[in-house]
């Protein structure tokens, strides 16, 4: 409520119809419930990332080289490629690096 400029607008819009802390927080609360719900219960299709390790080994690029062009420690690369961490932006960059290398 005080350092979110979307929450203090619709604070001081519920202020103005006359309601207290009290009910706005219960209606924020609220808000916040429900948007953690559709999180919860949404099927998020997740990208493949089974073509990355054989894309980077056939191409000869070895996890240090990799990840020194991203910036990133070569375990990260590593997790990235056997599953165990997600980090889709990070996933899509290091598919189109190793195709177009």
């Amino acid at each position: 409520m005080v350092s979110h400029a979307q929450t203090r607008g619709y604070v001081q819009r519920q202020r103005d119809k006359g309601r207290s802390s009290k009910e706005i927080l219960r209606r924020l609360k609220r808000a916040i419930a429900r948007e953690i719900f559709k999180y919860l219960t949404r099927t998020i299709t997740v990208p493949a990332i089974d073509d990355l390790r054989p894309m980077r080994q056939a191409k000869n690029i070895t996890l240090t080289s990799a990840a020194q062009h991203f910036g990133v420690w070569p375990a990260r690369i590593s997790t990235l490629e056997r599953g165990t961490r997600r980090d889709d932006d990070l996933a899509n960059a290091y598919r189109a690096r190793l195709t177009a290398a």
